[in-house]
């Protein structure tokens, strides 16, 4: 640390030491300032954070033992090292002062090189500190941004996880009914099939816009706003999950309100948001039961309703449905296994639209999820 980047605090009630250890430090090129007393001192480091203190035990009004004691208790003045000076030598002294915080002790009447080599070996310990203290500061904060980008990573992979799993499980359920079932005509397996590859053409283009927005390094909290069609977004949705619900023999329809609504939205987070709600729905809806799907303009905003005939949700599950995930998971009406996955993501995605969403539900007669979403992109 040079001189002139230094700022010394000097502390004595003796004018002659004050003008005696101001001239050395001015020669030196060290910025300084002055107390006479320990009060006055206490208002100046509070004010000014000096790199270093030169503090004289023995004063009037508060000795330099109890200013240190003080300094000490203050989270602003803490880590200022501060040197005694006093013209007591008794080791005994020496160590109390080092017990109540000095880094070092100078004795009076001062030697000119010993003083300052003392001075500029502290300063140069003060500036290391405050290196190191950056550095662990700056490694803090990457600890805590890399902590948050793992978080969002995780998040991603339950979100992704989910998504597919849910279709592949149609999928999977409609080739075992082809393959066990010697009653299928031919149309059937023909329409099975439409089924079984429409649903694989949707999930393998939702895995390449996720690797897409991963390989831009797109923030999972950024919006990547377009024009979407509501129609054409839900079409994806229902043909993901069209497997589904005909393995489980539950209808799956949507509507929309008027015809040809577009809105300003991130479309990927959209689709994962309204593609999540419709698969949780299948999940506990059983055999001849109905999903839909309405959507409705009203002014400046769309409202969006999953609606199932499920089972509901119990009201205990509720209270936390969008905030724990893994205190809502359970399984489904085919013993489908919970993932954890949950409407946190959903709201997550749904409010980085400005948007809103709630839930209504009742045991045994089903469950309504409703999201508002603002048609324009909000500033």
């Amino acid at each position: 640390m040079k001189p002139e980047e230094s700022l010394i605090l000097i502390v004595d009630d003796t004018p002659a030491n004050l003008r005696l250890l101001s001239h050395v430090l001015s020669k030196e090129g060290y910025e300084h300032i002055e107390a006479s007393d320990g009060r006055e001192a206490m208002e100046l480091a509070e004010k000014h954070e000096p790199d270093l203190i030169l503090l004289d035990i023995m004063m009037p009004d508060i000795s330099g033992f109890e200013v240190v004691k003080s300094m000490k208790s203050n989270q602003l003045l803490e880590d200022i090292p501060v040197i005694f000076l006093s013209s007591l030598s008794d080791t005994e002294d020496k160590v109390q002062g080092f017990k109540y915080g000095g880094v070092d002790y100078i004795t009076k009447p001062f030697q000119k090189e010993e003083t300052l080599a003392r001075i500029r070996t502290h300063l140069q310990i003060r500036s290391l500190q405050k290196q190191l203290n950056e550095r662990i500061n700056i490694l803090r904060e990457r600890e805590i941004e890399l902590s948050r980008l793992n978080q969002k990573k995780d998040d991603l992979v339950r979100t992704v996880s989910h998504d597919i799993k849910n279709p592949l499980t149609g999928i999977i359920g409609l080739v075992k009914l082809m393959r066990d079932s010697d009653k299928i005509s031919a149309e059937e397996q023909t329409q099975m099939l439409s089924v079984i590859e429409e649903s694989g053409t949707n999930l393998l283009n939702l895995v390449r816009e996720v690797l897409d927005r991963e390989s831009k390094k797109i923030e999972p909290e950024v919006l990547n706003y377009s024009t979407v069609s509501i129609t054409d977004l839900l079409e994806r949705v229902i043909s993901m999950n069209k497997a589904k619900s005909v393995v489980k023999n539950v209808k799956l329809d949507y509507t929309v309100s008027p015809a040809g609504i577009e809105l300003e939205a991130d479309q990927n987070k959209l689709e994962i948001a309204i593609n999540n709600l419709v698969s949780n729905a299948l999940k506990f809806t059983p055999s001849g039961g109905k999903v839909a799907v309405h959507v409705t303009e009203n002014d400046s905003s769309i409202e969006i309703k999953v609606q199932d005939t499920g089972i509901g949700i119990p009201e205990k599950l509720q209270e936390d449905l969008f905030t724990n995930a893994k205190k809502s998971s359970r399984n489904g009406t085919n013993g489908e296994v919970g993932t954890g996955l949950g409407l946190d993501i959903v709201q997550l995605y749904v409010e980085s639209h400005n948007g809103e969403i709630c839930v209504e539900s009742e045991l045994d007669a089903g469950t309504t999820f409703f999201i508002k979403i603002p048609l324009k992109k909000v500033s």
